[in-house]
């Protein structure tokens, strides 16, 4: 076994160093019009590396089956979205303006606060509900005449062949068309940023396009950029970078992950908690009923990016999820799916089992679901760390033959689940915990969620921003 995870481990590692150095295995120089591409198009390759590297050694599942039904369903990666709206700055009054271009679930708070501060105007690309359209830049035509892109991508392709890695046809394809989008979206980000001129930028993820392609246009044009922790890793070496000049995050962990590991090091980190936490509820000690609640990660194709990672790694723990559940008639399972799981493989699972009526697939908020359960089995997810802020007992499942990325079981946190029958086992044990063990997994929980997802302020990210825009 541990033969075997060594030589995935090599394999990850392979994968991720290819992702990144891919332009010296060729010398050949990323850099037009003053952006270093091999950045922005790091997100293009990690899925379809690793997915070549998995079919190569035999370790796909099929995955290729799979893919091709979801391969181009996420556009916005690479196509530029044109704004509608009716900005101008004011020249004889000039104010600071924060660019927020992308608007979401993760910006809305910001976006209130900072409109509260009201030194600092905010401007984006969409209303998202909240902005006027006089705060929504106005539309930027754009062109892609030239013939960088298809240089960029013929690159790409020469570079991997050096290290026999060969993408799927699907994947050349789709690479194809994400380098032209994303060429379009930097152009379209410059003429943005010239045209608005912003004191400062914000993104709430600086790794990936269409987010980078801001982050580093605005760094050339000497603009001020800022980020902040969205989320805990899920995966190994390919989260570990950030690329904004200014950095927020939840702990002092990230902090030391970013600042051992990250390639380009940011003027200023600033550690201010997790303001996305919610107000915690006290569990409801009530519940009688024994409910186990299944907290997946990504799974989707596009989504595995080490070679040790595949598609049916959820749909596998759910397998010794339900064997416990056919062995115990009076526990209930509640799964709650990642946004970018494939929930199609849970529901065929359910449905082939007598006991579906003790199942369910929720979209309720994790604190709603937290009320309801008396353990969770989680995956490397904040959504797990989350759960020990309730107290909740734990099992840290991962049937990937790479170790987790979390120290969930390291902390005595969790219950460990490495394998279908550990599964099971920690599942037995979790509900017969003398009152010695839950004191010792309360302690570990606590020191976890200290260490890694400490409450914050908004107005500590706010003041950051102010402070250096």
């Amino acid at each position: 076994m541990s033969q075997t995870i060594n030589g995935i481990k090599s394999l990850d590692k392979l994968a991720y160093d290819i992702v990144c150095n891919w332009p010296k295995f060729i010398d050949f120089d990323p850099y037009y019009r003053g952006v270093d591409y091999s950045l922005v198009i790091r997100f293009y390759l990690w899925d379809k590396v690793g997915r070549a590297i998995r079919i190569q050694n035999q370790l796909d599942f099929g995955e290729n089956e799979k893919y091709q039904y979801e391969y181009n369903s996420f556009p916005f990666y690479h196509t530029p979205m044109v704004s509608q709206g009716k900005f101008r700055r004011k020249l004889l009054r000039p104010e600071k303006t924060i660019f927020i271009p992308f608007q979401g679930n993760h910006t809305r708070n910001l976006v209130y606060a900072l409109k509260q501060n009201r030194s600092i105007r905010v401007i984006s690309k969409s209303s998202f509900d909240i902005l006027e359209t006089t705060e929504v830049i106005r539309p930027e035509k754009i062109n892609n005449k030239g013939s960088w892109h298809m240089r960029l991508y013929a690159a790409v392709l020469e570079s991997l062949r050096t290290k026999d890695i060969k993408l799927t046809e699907l994947d050349k394809k789709l690479l194809k068309n994400q380098i032209k989008g994303c060429v379009l979206i930097s152009f379209l980000a410059e003429k943005e940023l010239k045209r608005n001129k912003p004191s400062g930028l914000y993104v709430h993820s600086d790794n990936h396009p269409p987010y980078i392609n801001y982050i580093l246009v605005a760094r050339k044009l000497g603009i001020p950029t800022f980020t902040y922790q969205h989320g805990l890793d899920c995966e190994h070496y390919f989260l570990d970078d950030c690329f904004a000049d200014f950095v927020a995050v939840w702990s002092e962990d990230r902090k030391k992950n970013y600042l051992e590991n990250s390639i380009i090091q940011p003027k200023d980190y600033k550690v201010i908690g997790n303001y996305f936490l919610e107000q915690v509820k006290e569990h409801n000690l009530k519940i009688t009923d024994k409910t186990v609640l299944f907290l997946t990660r990504p799974h989707r194709p596009i989504k595995c990016y080490s070679p040790s990672r595949n598609y049916l790694e959820g749909k596998q723990i759910l397998e010794a999820i339900l064997k416990y559940l056919e062995a115990n008639k009076d526990v209930k399972l509640i799964i709650k799916p990642h946004p970018m799981d494939l929930v199609s493989l849970y529901s065929e699972s359910v449905q082939n089992v007598e006991y579906e009526d003790r199942v369910s697939i929720s979209y309720e908020s994790v604190e709603e679901l937290f009320q309801k359960v008396n353990v969770v089995v989680t995956e490397d997810t904040t959504s797990g760390a989350e759960a020990m802020l309730y107290k909740l007992p734990c099992v840290h499942v991962h049937l990937a033959a790479s170790d987790p990325v979390l120290p969930f079981v390291k902390y005595g946190a969790a219950l460990p689940g490495r394998t279908k029958e550990e599964i099971f086992t920690s599942l037995e044990k979790i509900f017969s915990l003398s009152d010695i063990e839950k004191k010792e997994m309360k302690n570990g929980q606590k020191k976890l969620v200290n260490d890694f997802i400490p409450p914050g302020e908004i107005h500590s990210l706010t003041d950051f921003i102010s402070e250096n825009i």
